[in-house]
């Protein structure tokens, strides 16, 4: 087990470093030379059309949250940086700034953090669902039809792939061999709260069938505002069609940078390489996929026949911007809230 962790520790300064010696091979002097000469008026709607997606983003939670109870757009707007900041430092699918979301948006309008929480969740259920039908068909479309795909990639992707048909035929299974029998709830809770390090909820609730009341009742409320959500067809329709909108912006943005560097290249091609580039780092488990989405932009890019000078430019411009957002203002509405509402 402690063998494992340390390789997951490890995964990141390995990428990083295969990401600083491919720079190197390109030549530092090369892609400095690229950056310094781009044209500064595509780099400012770059970073305008990133900022857009974001806006766009929070007006899709939006429509959730005031689902239940209306909120100001610039006080989710905040929450939803500080969200972003938490996702991109904490490792695997971007999953860590939901509950810091849900608390701050429970202090803001006074419900509690269970329902804001759904919110979240129904909200986050919409993007990753447009990436995934995004990340699968540029998955089969390299397979199919780029030749010239590196071996690692293409192993990711058969990979991946495995899993797609994988995961839901062993769903399948699951469900007809355990289908009709009772779920041990109630051992599962016992676990949980005779768990050692977690003292602290023994000393909160006096008794096991306290916590295991208190349980049931936020797993209730969790379901039933999220079915209520979920089930509202008119905000779900819009919600997916904002989704899609937030990614043409993304491939937007990407675009221009290639036109700020004096490349052209197809609108297509980038729909490919940054659907599947971030769709494949969600598996890799790596903080913002640091180093992973990188080196898959740019080994995508010369595997369309772009240079490898140009491409690995413009994955850095386009992943710079998009550090600033989610790290510089990300980090900057956590101290915000954090002073607004109390330390999360």
């Amino acid at each position: 087990m402690k063998t494992k962790k340390n390789l997951k520790f490890l995964l990141l300064p390995v990428t990083l470093l295969l990401l600083i010696l491919i720079m190197h091979n390109i030549g530092f002097s090369n892609l400095y030379s690229a950056i310094v000469r781009a044209n500064l008026s595509y780099l400012i709607l770059a970073v305008a059309l990133q900022a857009s997606s974001i806006l766009v983003r929070n007006v899709k939670w939006q429509i959730f949250v005031n689902g239940i109870k209306k909120a100001p757009f610039f006080s989710l707007l905040a929450m939803l940086l500080a969200g972003s900041f938490m996702d991109t430092a904490t490792p695997g699918p971007q999953v860590g700034g939901g509950p810091l979301k849900a608390y701050f948006l429970s202090k803001k309008i006074k419900v509690d953090k269970t329902t804001c929480l759904s919110t979240v969740l129904v909200e986050r259920i919409t993007g990753v669902g447009a990436l995934c039908f995004l990340g699968i068909c540029s998955t089969f479309f390299v397979l199919i039809f780029i030749q010239n795909v590196s071996l690692i990639v293409k192993l990711l992707l058969e990979f991946v792939l495995v899993l797609i048909i994988g995961v839901p035929i062993m769903g399948y299974i699951l469900k007809e061999k355990y289908e009709g029998k009772s779920f041990k709830g109630k051992a599962i809770i016992s676990k949980i709260y005779y768990f050692g390090p977690f003292s602290f909820l023994r000393k909160k609730f006096k008794t096991l069938q306290a916590f295991d009341d208190y349980v049931r009742q936020k797993l209730r409320e969790f379901a039933k505002t999220f079915s209520k959500l979920s089930r509202d067809k008119k905000k779900v329709s819009v919600n997916v069609i904002l989704a899609f909108v937030c990614w043409i912006l993304t491939f937007a943005n990407t675009y221009v940078l290639f036109l700020a560097l004096g490349h052209h290249v197809s609108f297509f091609a980038i729909v490919i390489v940054i659907s599947l580039s971030i769709f494949l780092s969600y598996f890799l488990f790596m903080p913002g996929g640091a180093g992973v989405t990188e080196l898959l932009m740019i080994s995508l890019y010369v595997s369309f026949g772009i240079s490898s000078t140009i491409a690995a430019s413009v994955a850095l411009l386009d992943r710079f911007i998009f550090y600033i957002f989610s790290l510089g203002f990300g980090y900057v509405s956590l101290i915000y809230l954090n002073f607004r509402y109390g330390k999360y």
